[in-house]
């Protein structure tokens, strides 16, 4: 008689994704599946409600390096809240030229660094602000923030129910938080 342990189910389960093709697999699916939910948002929405292009470089993070500090909940909601914040405000006080959006990016950068909230796929967001002339602050609320939750949402649940790999502190195959 075989142990539980021995099972190939078993070992599956407790070792998710353990070569590079499988890891590959995990991240296409959930950055894949995220994305479309967004749009799938805005579509039914008829609008800009929860996706923009940086949401794109967010999904390598999360989904393919889920460990990492710059993938983690924090960084990805404030790092994009904070750099649409200063884009929008550079907006609304500078020409848009190759050195506005050059200082812009900068300051959002410095920001997210002195805040802890580094995510370097927010650094796009001052460029897609000033380039398309999202003046409003609501822009920073909706599809910026909006869109930086369901993300979180969406890894919080699909690592800990599908992927099966550790993501914002929690490990699922011990099913316990980790002290990193």
């Amino acid at each position: 008689m075989s142990e539980p342990s021995k099972t190939r189910f078993h070992y599956v389960v407790t070792h998710p994704a353990e070569s590079r093709f499988v890891a590959a697999i995990i991240a296409a699916l959930g950055s894949g599946t995220c994305i479309a939910l967004l749009a799938l948002i805005d579509d039914i929405l008829k609008g800009d409600f929860a996706l923009i292009a940086p949401f794109g470089a967010s999904m390598v993070l999360v989904f393919g390096l889920p460990k990492s500090p710059l993938a983690q909940p924090k960084n990805v909601i404030l790092g994009h809240l904070v750099t649409a914040l200063i884009g929008i405000t550079a907006l609304k006080f500078l020409p848009v030229t190759f050195w506005s959006i050059g200082l812009t990016v900068g300051i959002g950068v410095f920001s997210m660094i002195m805040l802890k909230v580094t995510h370097p796929p927010a650094g796009g967001n001052p460029i897609l602000i000033m380039l398309g002339g999202h003046s409003s602050y609501l822009f920073s609320l909706y599809p910026v923030f909006t869109g930086s939750i369901l993300i979180v949402l969406f890894a919080l649940v699909y690592h800990r129910f599908i992927s099966r790999l550790e993501y914002a502190g929690f490990n699922p195959v011990k099913g316990e938080p980790t002290n990193e």
